[in-house]
C-alpha cells in the first residue's frame, strides 16, 4: 500500500468507528408558537460554530490533501475572517431590533489549524479590532489586486460583537467558547508535540519518511511548505509537490490548550474567560449561569486518553474526570431548579471509545436524559444543520460559518409558568440577511456575496460533506432542522 492511500484508510477507519445515529431528524413532539399565553422567555442564544479562521499561506497546512481529508483546502477559505464578521453583524442587528440576545455560544473550531495568528484574528473579529489576514508576501501583480473592499487579503476593521456605548445603549452581548478539534490538532487531525527545545510540530503518519513529495511533519514556522497557497496561486493545490520556500512568520506558531484558555482572558468583550474559570491551571471545561435560571455547561470533547504520533483525532472523546464533573454539575443544577444547556464541539454520535472516551453517544445521551432539566445540547463539527429529538431534550447541530450555508442559529428557551413545560424554538440566520434594520455601515457585504457565490459553485463541496454525513443530505438541513418549536414536558 502506498503511503498516500494509507492516510485515506486511517481516516476511513476513524470515521466509520463511531456509533450509527438513527435519531429522528426532526422533533417528534407537539409544537406551538412562542406567542402562547403562559410562556416566559428564559434565554435567547446565538449559536455560532466552525468558523475555521484560516491562515491559508501557512507551511503547516497540507492543502494538497483535499482529496484525502476533510477541509484541507477550500476555494473560498481566504474569506473566513470576513464571514465571521458578517455573522456577528447579523447577531448585532437581531439584538438591536428588539430581540435581545442573552449570549453567544461558539461551539469550537474557531481556528482551522491551531495557529496563534488564527486565534488572534478570531478574537479580534469578536472584539471589533483590525485584522490583517495576509501573513506572507502578496505575490499578485499590483494591477491584478482587487480594490480593498473586495480583497480577502486586505486589512479591515471588524464591527465586533455588540458592546454598550460602542454599538448603542443596549446591554453588551457576552459570549462563551469551547474547544474544537481544529483548535487542538494540526489541520484538525494530528496531535502537536513539543520537543526539548520547545519547538512544536505535528508528525504525519510514517514521519521517518524523507518528506520530499509528502510532508513528514507539519511545522508553522518552517522555511519550506508542500502545496503552498498564495494570493497569486490560490489553488487547487496538487497532492504531490516538491517543497518550496516560504517567508517564515513567528505569529503562526501552534498554540496548546492552556494557551487557548489563557487567550480567553485577554479579550475586550466579556465575560473574562468566556466560560473558562482559570487561565493558568483550570480545566478545559466549565459550568456557568449566563442568565438566572439557566446553567450552561461547556465540555471539551477533544480530550482523548492517549495521543499517538500521526494518528487522526478528528472525532470526539471525553475523559472520566470530565464525566464526573458533568454528573455533579447536572445534579447541582437540578437541585437549584436550573434549566441546562450543554455545549460541545462534537455531537454525541461522534464520541468514540477508540480514543478512550469515557462516554460514547448512547451513554452520553442516557446521562443527559437522567436529568429532566436538560433542555438542549448544542454542537457543531459536522458543518450541517440538524435537530434531533433525544426523548427529553433536543440535540442541535449548527453549520459552519465558512462552508455553505454559512449561517448561525438562534435558540430560544421558554418556560410555561403554569405547568412548567419547556419550549425550545430555533431558527437560522445568514451573514447576508436583509430583513433587519442596519446597524452601522457594512462595507464588506459585497465581498461576502462573492465568498458565498464561490462556495455555492464549489464542485468539491458536496463530496466533502458526504464525509461528514454519509446520507448525502444537504448541510442546509430540512425544514425542521432549520426552524421550529418543540415542547419538552418536564418529568417531575
Amino acid at each position: 500500500m502506498n503511503k498516500s492511500c494509507g492516510f485515506g484508510v486511517v481516516f476511513l477507519l476513524v470515521l466509520t468507528a463511531c456509533e450509527m445515529d438513527e435519531a429522528l431528524l426532526l422533533p417528534g413532539r407537539e409544537s406551538q408558537t412562542t406567542g402562547e399565553h403562559g410562556y416566559t422567555l428564559v434565554a435567547r442564544i446565538s449559536h455560532v460554530t466552525d468558523t475555521h479562521i484560516v491562515d491559508e499561506e501557512s507551511p503547516a497546512r497540507f492543502p494538497g490533501a483535499h482529496d484525502l481529508t476533510l477541509s484541507a483546502w477550500r476555494p473560498y477559505e481566504s474569506y473566513s475572517t470576513q464571514l465571521l464578521d458578517g455573522i456577528l453583524r447579523t447577531v448585532n442587528r437581531i439584538h438591536a431590533s428588539g430581540r435581545t440576545i442573552d449570549f453567544v455560544v461558539h461551539a469550537g473550531d474557531a481556528c482551522d489549524n491551531t495557529q496563534s495568528n488564527e486565534l488572534a484574528w478570531c478574537l479580534a473579529v469578536f472584539d471589533g479590532l483590525g485584522v490583517n489576514p495576509l501573513t506572507g508576501p502578496d505575490d499578485r501583480p499590483t494591477e491584478d489586486r482587487p480594490e480593498p473592499l473586495l480583497d480577502p487579503h486586505a486589512a479591515f476593521t471588524a464591527q465586533g460583537l455588540y458592546r454598550t456605548g460602542i454599538h448603542g445603549n443596549l446591554p453588551s452581548i457576552p459570549w462563551y467558547a469551547v474547544i474544537g478539534n481544529h483548535d487542538r490538532f494540526a489541520i484538525g487531525v494530528f496531535p502537536v508535540f513539543e520537543d526539548f527545545w520547545g519547538k512544536r510540530t505535528a508528525p504525519f503518519p510514517f514521519p521517518q519518511r524523507p518528506g520530499v513529495l509528502l510532508p513528514a511533519v507539519l511545522d508553522p514556522l518552517a522555511l519550506f511548505a508542500h502545496s503552498h497557497v498564495t494570493p497569486a496561486d490560490p489553488g487547487p493545490p496538487c497532492l504531490l509537490n516538491i517543497p518550496e520556500f516560504v517567508v517564515p512568520n513567528p505569529d503562526r506558531a501552534f498554540f496548546n490548550q492552556r494557551e487557548f484558555v489563557r487567550s480567553m482572558f485577554t479579550t475586550q468583550t466579556g465575560p473574562a474567560g468566556h466560560g473558562f474559570n482559570d487561565p493558568e491551571a483550570g480545566p478545559t471545561w466549565y459550568s456557568v449561569s449566563p442568565v438566572p435560571g439557566l446553567r450552561l455547561i461547556g465540555l471539551d470533547t477533544c480530550d482523548p486518553a492517549h495521543l499517538i504520533e500521526g494518528f487522526p483525532y478528528q472525532e470526539g472523546a471525553i475523559s472520566a474526570e470530565q464525566v464526573a464533573y458533568l454528573r455533579a454539575e447536572l445534579a447541582a443544577a437540578q437541585d437549584r431548579d436550573e434549566l441546562v444547556v450543554v455545549v460541545s464541539h462534537h455531537p454525541s454520535a461522534s464520541l468514540w471509545d477508540g480514543y478512550g472516551s469515557a462516554l460514547i453517544g448512547s451513554s452520553f445521551r442516557a446521562l443527559l436524559n437522567e436529568h429532566p432539566n436538560v433542555v438542549a445540547h448544542l454542537a457543531g463539527h459536522n458543518h450541517r444543520n440538524r435537530v434531533m429529538d433525544r426523548d427529553g431534550y433536543l440535540e442541535i447541530e449548527t453549520c459552519s460559518t465558512l462552508d455553505i450555508p454559512q449561517e448561525g442559529r438562534l435558540v430560544e428557551i421558554w418556560r410555561d409558568d403554569d405547568d412548567d413545560s419547556i419550549m425550545v424554538a430555533y431558527e437560522m440566520f445568514s451573514h447576508l440577511d436583509d430583513e433587519l434594520p442596519a446597524l452601522g455601515d457594512d462595507p464588506l457585504r459585497p465581498m461576502r456575496e462573492i465568498a458565498q457565490a464561490i462556495a455555492l459553485g464549489d464542485a468539491g463541496a458536496s463530496e466533502r460533506q458526504k464525509h461528514r454525513d454519509a446520507s448525502g443530505a444537504s448541510p442546509h438541513g430540512g425544514p425542521s432542522d432549520r426552524n421550529g418549536t418543540t415542547i419538552l414536558r418536564q418529568k417531575r
